[in-house]
């Protein structure tokens, strides 16, 4: 004989815990008539407490169980209830019970194998309801249940955790206990208890709640969590799935929601979701729309910021700063990464550029002040920026053809869909569809970084709080194919060209699974909400725990998930690199001791060392203890004997200026701590410097001090190759920059170090 357990064994229920269904008992309980409001609004307490009380007074008078009526013969102590209401909350838990009861087929399905191989088969239960109430439940997953035997601990007054329900059972089928199979998923009642009489017992551990997951907290909670453990018993048993069900599900759901529910409001029924973010988020719409029958249409778009960005540009010097200002200008490593973020090759970019020279080379390492410095000039270029204009046409032209051709602008009631960012990128795109709709283009965003105002987009921000790491959003909207790079044109029709190489590695991560399981917790948390009539519920609460949960405190499976993702937020690399792999303790010395936290770039290989960090209690100590130490003495002296070590071949000064803009005559503008270390690198003998002018605006206070440091108005007096504008602070940097053009110094001769 073969018997199987019921509860998280057969069945489940759609909320986290059994106890969910008195919260949405309470829930229903506010709309019917008859309750007090002390009872309606303290359901929830009042029934656990009476079970918890209700199984005390058992125990006391020597029984194993109690009954239904036995808990609400506690309960109506409580308050005032009738006999008819009594059946009423009985009746109302039942019907609960069926509604929210979701069938855990792999477990099912063996039990069919089983009856249909022709083996006795029967159902046992430690439960409180009646057997005639289970057999309802059970029925309305699956009709095989309609015929098996039930043993139920209320009917009989015995449990299988005591094993006297065994011995029930084994009187009512006559059978033997060395010929007898029990399935269960609680360790003591069905599995230890059932070996202690000769049973053997097969385990069927239940889905736990993931130490993150808190569902006494709402309905709401009781719901999506129910529904992310519901989905974990389908699939694999893995972070993908996880990930997917319990944490991005949860995220992301709620946002789509809000989208069609505002879309419906301001009459909006076209969304374009936009690549490659949209594409999870299109068919998480799709299944709501589905289940909802709105009548909304979605379709999914082929953008990115490199085929919006430039192709909008119109040759002013102030959209040229901002397209820089968005650009990621501080991730660019190499000539060649400078060049390109021109969509240019570096043999283009050179051609503008003052001086040509071998410090050029595509592969040779930029710093932050050379890359600052070469943009700066080229704003200035006039030539540069109408090159850059002309440059784009072709591209303009097939992004404009593209847009016509893929979205329906004729009434204006469309939206693009978008997930987090500064909104720049919209905007461009706005400009470009403005070369044929004249209208207010919509935008939805879960959250965005800047805000922006202008007369042709309007954003609609579903989460309007500074969440740390948002931007961690893009992790779980991947898509199984590479960034836009392009458009072309194939028998009329425009279509977008892919980079190949970063949907692979997606693909391989495992970016399908982790879809079906996103899409599985939306389906069933979808039926759930709409069963209940949550349709207008949106919780935040949820959506800010799992957020700050992903990225401030992640447990290690997560963080190595996310850590380990292939990522690459500028398109501007190589190759393709992992989110934030852990940091090792060398890597940890050589950024924090040796390098004061300044060659991250250099040393780490992913692309958040903060997160890596923060996923990582270890690597955080050690950190901190390399940073306590490079400031100790011994660490300071560690430190200045290395750098007297290898000044000649690799002078390391706390502001370092590129040898290059050293060569030749020169000019420092600036006298500070930064400037008189530029002025010993140029007073090297390696350096390369033919004849120094050193000056700066306090001169006079400089000079009595002992430094050789002259008034700015000798520069007008003075023949150089460059000005070296040697101070550290942006704001005073930019005022020296618009003072020596108002001197009439050429942009190209003006270096920032």
């Amino acid at each position: 004989m073969h018997s199987f357990d019921i509860f998280d064994t057969l069945i489940t229920r759609s909320t986290a815990v059994p106890q969910g269904i008195f919260m949405l008992m309470e829930k229903k309980m506010c709309g019917m008539n008859g309750f007090t409001s002390f009872l309606c609004t303290n359901f929830y307490e009042l029934r656990t407490g009476a079970e918890r009380l209700a199984r005390r007074y058992a125990r006391s008078a020597g029984k194993e169980e109690i009954t239904l009526d036995d808990i609400y013969k506690v309960l109506s102590m409580t308050t005032n209830i009738s006999e008819e209401q009594l059946d009423e909350l009985k009746r109302l838990e039942v019907n609960l019970e069926c509604e929210h009861v979701l069938g855990i087929q792999k477990n099912i399905s063996l039990l069919k194998k089983i009856k249909e191989e022709g083996e006795k088969v029967v159902l046992i239960s430690d439960m409180y309801l009646n057997e005639e109430s289970i057999r309802c439940i059970l029925c309305c997953v699956d009709s095989v249940f309609a015929d098996l035997p039930v043993y139920v601990s209320s009917a009989y007054g015995k449990t299988k955790r005591s094993g006297n329900l065994f011995w029930e059972v084994k009187k009512q089928e006559q059978a033997d206990f060395a010929d007898w199979v029990h399935y269960g998923d609680d360790e003591t009642a069905d599995i230890r208890s059932a070996v202690k009489l000769g049973i053997k017992a097969v385990h069927m551990p239940a889905e736990e709640l993931k130490e993150y997951e808190y569902p006494e907290k709402s309905i709401y909670h009781q719901l999506s969590v129910g529904s992310s453990r519901y989905v974990r018993t389908l699939g694999k048993k893995d972070c993908i799935s996880e990930v997917g069900a319990s944490l991005a599900g949860p995220i992301l759901y709620p946002y789509v929601r809000w989208i069609l529910r505002e879309s419906l409001k301001n009459g909006i029924d076209r969304l374009y979701f936009v690549a490659r973010d949209g594409w999870i988020l299109q068919q998480i719409a799709d299944k709501i729309i589905e289940k909802e029958c709105y009548q909304i249409h979605t379709a999914y778009i082929y953008g990115s910021r490199v085929t919006w960005r430039l192709p909008c540009y119109d040759g002013s010097k102030e959209d040229f700063g901002e397209i820089l200002y968005y650009s990621n200008v501080e991730e660019v490593s190499s000539w060649k990464g400078l060049a390109e973020l021109f969509q240019l090759t570096l043999e283009e970019l050179i051609s503008f550029l003052p001086e040509k020279s071998d410090i050029y080379k595509g592969d040779k390492q930029i710093s932050k002040s050379e890359a600052d410095t070469v943009c700066k000039w080229l704003q200035e270029n006039e030539s540069f920026r109408e090159y850059l204009v002309k440059n784009q046409a072709k591209n303009r032209e097939l992004v404009i053809r593209y847009l016509k051709q893929q979205l329906d602008v004729s009434d204006g009631r469309f939206a693009l869909v978008e997930l987090s960012g500064s909104g720049f990128t919209q905007q461009c795109l706005a400009k470009l569809l403005g070369n044929f709709y004249t209208g207010e283009v919509k935008n939805f965003f879960y959250c965005l970084s800047d805000i922006h105002g202008n007369n042709y987009c309007k954003y609609f921000q579903f989460y309007p709080n500074d969440l740390k790491r948002y931007f961690m959003l893009e992790l779980m909207c991947r898509a199984p194919h590479g960034q836009v790079t392009g458009y072309k044109e194939e028998s009329g029709v425009i279509s977008p060209v892919l980079e190949s190489r970063e949907g692979e590695w997606i693909k391989k991560y495992g970016i399908e699974a982790y879809r079906d399981a996103v899409l599985a917790y939306v389906e069933h948390m979808e039926n759930a909400c709409v069963r209940n009539g949550l349709a207008e519920t949106q919780k935040l609460d949820i959506v800010k725990e799992y957020m700050e949960l992903i990225a401030e405190y992640p447990p290690k499976r997560i963080a190595e998930y996310f850590g380990h993702m292939p990522f690459s937020c500028s398109g501007k690399k190589n190759a393709m690199v992992e989110f934030a792999p852990s940091v090792s303790k060398k890597q940890l010395r050589k950024i924090y001791f040796w390098n004061n936290g300044k060659n991250i770039r250099q040393v780490y290989q992913g692309d958040h060392i903060d997160y890596a960090l923060a996923a990582s209690n270890e690597a955080k100590e050690y950190k901190k203890k390399c940073e306590k130490y490079r400031k100790s003495r011994i660490g300071k002296w560690i430190i200045n004997c290395t750098r007297l070590f290898h000044i000649f071949y690799s002078p390391e000064f706390n502001y370092y200026c590129p040898r290059e803009f050293l060569k030749g005559n020169i000019i420092i503008y600036g006298a500070g701590k930064v400037g008189q270390e530029f002025v010993k690198q140029a007073q090297q003998k390696h350096a390369g410097c033919i004849r120094l002018l050193w000056v700066d605006s306090s001169y006079i206070q400089l000079r009595a001090a002992g430094l050789d440091v002259k008034s700015p108005e000798e520069i007008k007096g003075h023949s150089f190759d460059r000005i070296i504008i040697a101070v550290h602070h942006a704001a005073a940097r930019q005022e020296i920059w618009e003072k020596l053009r108002n001197m009439g110094i050429e942009a190209e001769k003006i270096y920032y170090g």
